[in-house]
């Protein structure tokens, strides 16, 4: 009789055989690659932007936020303040003070809502449009360049796609200035709204070593 104690049939590897949970690996981190690229670029293109709008504010001998505020102001007329607010991704106090320097320069004009005097909207005056109307050219040049081989059916879906990672982006933020809280300073925006009322919740956000409170005495 064999005395041989019995083992399960397992298969040697060869030296040249790839164990399947090293591909998916590589797959993986293939896949976040090619996330933090694209989260580069997107960053890239934010950084470009604000140059660019940095010049046409001193050009037009503005802050970069009340040139913001204006452009914001440039696509609708009789903005309620904390819709300006949302749009600039800042509080609404901050909205307020700008809008009051813009409107002693005779930019903007703030007027109470008929229904609901509580709320101010505002509008861009007549000199702000003469103003911005050279600028207004030139975005829409630089439009035509940026986007030349965008057909309108590809742009629809493009503003689709990044309204879904702005959105999951915020919540994400919204985690993370949480965590935060206690130490964070907000410089003006408003880290306690997120925005998005969907059920979406982001992975828990791990509290930055900057955001953790300093130990107390020696």
């Amino acid at each position: 009789m064999n005395s041989r104690r019995a083992t399960p049939n397992r298969r040697m590897d060869g030296p040249n055989r790839r164990n399947p949970l090293d591909a998916d690996l590589t797959i993986r981190s293939a896949g976040q690659e090619t996330t933090r690229e694209l989260a580069w670029e997107i960053a890239s293109i934010n950084a470009y932007l604000e140059e660019i709008h940095q010049i046409w504010a001193n050009t037009l001998g503005l802050s970069y936020p009340q040139f913001r505020l204006l452009m914001a102001l440039s696509m609708g007329d009789g903005v309620a303040v904390n819709v300006v607010a949302k749009m600039l991704h800042v509080e609404a106090s901050f909205v307020t003070s700008q809008s009051k320097a813009l409107e002693k320069r005779g930019l903007l004009h703030r007027r109470p809502c008929s229904t609901d005097r509580r709320v101010v909207r505002l509008s861009l005056s007549d000199k702000a449009y003469r103003q911005l109307g050279d600028l207004v050219q030139q975005q829409a040049a630089l439009d035509e360049f940026i986007f030349r081989e965008f057909a309108v059916p590809e742009k629809s879906s493009f503003i689709l796609i990044l309204a879904i990672l702005k959105r999951r982006i915020e919540k994400v933020r919204h985690r993370a200035a949480l965590d935060c809280l206690p130490t964070a300073t907000n410089c003006g925006h408003d880290i306690t709204a997120s925005g998005d009322s969907s059920s979406e919740e982001p992975p828990d956000v791990r509290r930055p070593s900057q955001c953790q409170p300093k130990p107390q005495g020696g």
